[in-house]
């Protein structure tokens, strides 16, 4: 009996640490990722096969000779269990690119995703974590060369930028030298930021330069908290992952300047069309405000008792009023691109801003058909900018308007915003430029074909104000043709419940036959 307790008790032994031994690679290699992960497991694999090998030949040896079949399991294991410990200690070239192409892949793709990201800072985060995930390493660093000073830029972790000399770490050091440097234990090698690895479970380290031929962008830094992470092989993959991120990082600051270059350019033809239209439509009304007044100056000259001329003097005033209108309406949409334009806002019944402008039409022997609510509809707004708008589309209407039939109005409530449309019967717009039709100095293609004048900010100035009210405009082709301009702004006052007030449309002003007619 007592052989048999040796035995049973070097069983235990054997399970006890081999069982602890799997238990505690299969606990790491769920705190790591990537092909660390698949080594633990790897080793983890083989530490239970080596057990069950053990306990198979001991269980063998008491069971003889029933036992002898253990004697092939038990071999069997041990041979699975070399295979498992040579796989995680030491796997071949071809296995460890194997293991390594999923996070090799995801690396990759990731990058290119990252393309488009705007902030520096969230695209050197996701690289350096995806540069982490394809080694199974603790985490990476990635520093950025500030180009005019001897500076590399890491994240802090706290959204902030960080600058140290661009020697600084291990790091620095592939930085300056342009090589790849490998510290099996980085606190020996830099002992001045000993304290740093040390914090940030950095015993090893892995560094290459970030280079696109001779600019030199940066570094990046791989660290894990063992030495047997990395082998030979991952000098090469960090190489290639810094080589990748040059080129990503090279192509996202050439697609910047590609779009600087864009945005400068667009700017300067939107310059060249603003010069032209203010050129073109400035100079008419000033053509004829200076020969009109030369003429007078003339007659003046010739004859300082004639009697005014009342028909030049309103030529002459009716030009001038229309220079002023030009220019007030530059310097409106030079003031509304910038925020806060709308000032003076008050709760008002927009009734009432239709209402003056029918009025301020029928001053014009113009009678404009309006539709609105018997109840008031009350919203938030700047008086002045709103009887802008609607003005600037009362003139396009007019403007572009065909067979004379005048404008309409409505005003009406839906949901929380209250609505004002003009309606008009003209050439319509091009569904292709509706888009862009509220550009600034953007005319539509058959705006030509009505009339050369104009900048084409009238309905830039419009939605900008719309805007700053925190409403919107937009258009809509008119049955049978022309176009239906909407401002919506939200009201000042909860929806009023149908069963309470219902606003029943009606008409102010001629019929449409009759304004036909007319």
């Amino acid at each position: 009996m007592q052989p048999q307790l040796v035995e049973l008790a070097i069983i235990t032994w054997f399970v006890a640490v081999g069982g602890y031994a799997a238990f505690a690679f299969a606990r790491e290699s769920g705190r790591t990722r990537g092909i660390t992960r698949r080594r633990m497991r790897a080793v983890a694999s083989g530490a239970i096969l080596f057990i069950g090998a053990i306990v198979a030949i001991f269980v063998g040896a008491l069971l003889a000779p029933e036992g002898a079949f253990l004697g092939i399991v038990s071999q069997v294991a041990a041979l699975a269990a070399v295979l498992a410990f040579f796989l995680g200690f030491a796997p071949p070239s071809w296995i460890r690119r194997a293991w390594r192409e999923p996070d090799l892949r995801v690396f990759l793709e990731r990058s290119i995703h990252l393309m488009g990201v705007n902030d520096e800072r969230r695209l050197i985060i996701e690289l350096q974590q995806s540069a982490a995930a394809a080694f199974g390493a603790t985490g990476a660093s990635i520093g950025i060369s500030d180009g005019e000073r001897p500076v590399l830029r890491y994240d802090d972790g706290s959204g902030e930028w960080m600058e140290l000399p661009e020697d600084a770490f291990i790091a620095g050091r592939a930085f300056t030298q342009q090589r790849r440097v490998v510290a099996l234990n980085a606190a020996t090698t830099d002992p001045a930021n000993a304290d740093v690895y040390e914090h940030t479970r950095a015993h090893t380290v892995i560094a290459a330069p970030i280079t696109v031929d001779d600019r030199r962008i940066g570094a990046m830094a791989v660290y894990a908290d063992r030495a047997p992470i990395f082998v030979e092989d991952d000098l090469w993959l960090i190489e290639l992952l810094a080589d990748h991120t040059a080129v990503l990082l090279e192509a996202r600051d050439l697609a910047r300047h590609a779009s600087d270059l864009q945005a400068r350019e667009e700017a300067a033809r939107l310059k060249e069309e603003f010069l032209s239209a203010a050129a073109h439509d400035l100079r008419t009304p000033l053509t004829v405000v200076l020969g009109q007044a030369e003429l007078l100056e003339r007659r003046l000259a010739r004859n300082p008792a004639a009697p005014v001329d009342a028909v030049g003097v309103s030529r002459l005033a009716n030009e001038a009023r229309r220079l002023r209108d030009l220019v007030s309406e530059l310097l409106d949409a030079q003031r509304l691109a910038q925020p806060g334009a709308v000032m003076d806002r008050e709760v008002v019944d927009l009734r009432e801003v239709v209402d003056v402008l029918r009025k301020r039409q029928l001053e014009h022997d113009l009678a404009i058909q309006v539709e609105e609510p018997r109840t008031p509809v009350r919203s938030s707004i700047d008086r002045m900018r709103i009887a802008q708008v609607l003005d600037n589309l009362i003139e396009n209407a007019l403007k572009y308007g065909l067979n004379h039939v005048p404008p309409q109005v409505r005003l009406w409530e839906q949901g929380a915003e209250a609505r004002i449309s003009v309606i008009d019967h003209g050439v319509g717009i091009p569904e292709a430029e509706q888009d862009r039709i509220f550009d600034r100095f953007y005319r539509a293609s058959n705006a030509q074909s009505i009339t050369d004048t104009g900048m084409g900010l009238g309905l830039y100035i419009c939605r900008r104000i719309a805007e700053e009210h925190g409403g919107r405009i937009w258009i809509e082709p008119t049955a049978g043709g022309g176009s239906t301009f909407t401002v919506a702004l939200a009201r000042a006052e909860p929806p009023v419940e149908p069963d309470v007030v219902v606003a029943e449309p009606h008409w102010i002003g001629p019929t449409a036959e009759a304004a036909a007619d007319a």
